[in-house]
């Protein structure tokens, strides 16, 4: 969702309301089996879940191939018994304080859009991790 400037009074209509819970709280799932994905616009504010045996890659695509909003966060959660890799696409920047960016069955990882073709990514070790698309600052959204 692109942001929005609102001012003083104003209301905000039932499209903009679903849009904003759809790009923001949602709870759907897209559910991957395979051993390799690359994100796609609709995992905007969705968790992925990666579920194989074998290793497996999530891809972060570049802007160019898949423009994300900045702010966007995707919920990644690791299910499968073989570990999953998030890699980035050509020109993308993750950053983040793990040490690694593989992640190990039931971690679940929070990626946020930055910038451009910047990235963070927040590897916790639980499923606590996945309530982090709770902490949206209003700034945020009506910025």
């Amino acid at each position: 969702m692109a942001r929005q400037t609102f001012t003083a009074a104003q209301v905000l209509t039932a499209a903009q309301m679903n849009q904003l819970q759809s790009s923001v709280w949602s709870d759907d799932v897209n559910a991957q089996t395979g051993t390799s994905y690359t994100l796609v616009l609709t995992d905007a504010g969705k968790q992925v879940t990666m579920s194989n045996a074998s290793a497996s890659t999530l891809t972060i695509p570049p802007n160019a191939s898949v423009a994300f909003d900045v702010g966007v966060r995707i919920v990644v959660i690791q299910l499968g018994a073989g570990a999953v890799t998030l890699t980035a696409g050509a020109g993308v920047t993750i950053s983040t304080q793990a040490t690694s960016l593989v992640m190990a069955q039931y971690q679940v990882a929070t990626l946020i859009k930055q910038a451009t073709n910047t990235w963070i990514a927040n590897l916790g070790g639980s499923g606590a991790a996945a309530d982090s698309d709770q902490n949206v600052l209003v700034s945020q959204i009506f910025s």
